[in-house]
């Protein structure tokens, strides 16, 4: 009993975590002066987009505008953003009332902008076109505190940001391997991430595009803690079952 309680301590201890496997962006600088590269986002088909055209003549800016006086009364949330967005089709169209189709995908936000705003000066004076993209949203999933999806609304969301609104990674994750999976064009990519290594601001997956999806690995540590109680747990069983048997037995 004495050496299995000795070899189950030191499984223990083996199956500890480190300060080295938790903590973020290791280096033994004090100051790290790292470039970062922002992505541009192109609009993609199933993107919603958000456009108001504001002008002196409110009656004349409504027709432009996707509202109702039901819908108008509904306090801003992520389903009414939908409802009252416009839709990217498959084709990479919007139908703006009375401009008609426009193309938009493959495009920034600020060029859609630039673009239907041309085709509101034809129709009214010193109208002013707001472009929003609010589609934006982070799936996280595995070894965090909160797993989901959250909408962001900001343009130049890091991974970390993503990994703060999920409640941060448990004390349990794989920093070391997280993926990123990311929709480009028809195709879907999974790129491994080191969250330790300071390098990874550098990289081009560190700014977050929409509908990216993190997952977090748990650890190996992680993973031997829960067997170790399942098997635990057996072997205990197995030991009451067995000396009931031999009780049984012997009388």
């Amino acid at each position: 009993m004495n050496k299995f309680s000795l070899l189950f301590l030191l499984i223990l201890v083996s199956s500890c975590y480190s300060l080295k496997k938790v903590s973020y962006l290791q280096s033994e600088e004090n100051v790290l002066a790292i470039p970062n590269n922002p992505i541009i986002y192109l609009v993609q088909p199933n993107d919603i987009l958000n456009i108001r055209v504001q002008s002196l003549d409110p009656e004349q800016s409504a027709f432009f505008n996707i509202s109702s006086t039901e819908n108008s009364r509904i306090q801003a949330n992520d389903a009414s953003l939908f409802l009252s967005g416009y839709s990217v089709n498959q084709d990479g169209n919007i139908s703006l009332p009375i401009v008609g189709e426009i193309k938009v995908s493959g495009l920034t936000v600020e060029a859609i902008r630039e673009l239907i705003q041309d085709e509101i000066n034809k129709y009214l004076l010193d109208a002013i076109v707001i472009v929003k993209l609010t589609s934006y949203k982070i799936s996280v999933l595995g070894d965090v505190g909160r797993p989901g999806t959250n909408f962001v609304y900001n343009n130049q969301a890091t991974i970390f940001e993503a990994l703060s609104a999920a409640g941060d990674a448990n004390i349990s994750a794989n920093r070391r391997n997280i993926r990123l999976i990311r929709q480009i064009g028809g195709k879907s990519y999974v790129i491994k991430m080191d969250l330790t290594d300071p390098k990874i601001i550098e990289s081009p997956y560190y700014f977050l595009l929409p509908n990216d999806v993190i997952y977090v690995e748990t650890s190996k540590e992680n993973l031997f803690r829960n067997n170790l109680v399942l098997i635990t747990v057996t072997f205990t069983a197995i030991s009451t079952g067995l000396l009931i048997l031999n009780f049984v037995q012997t009388n």
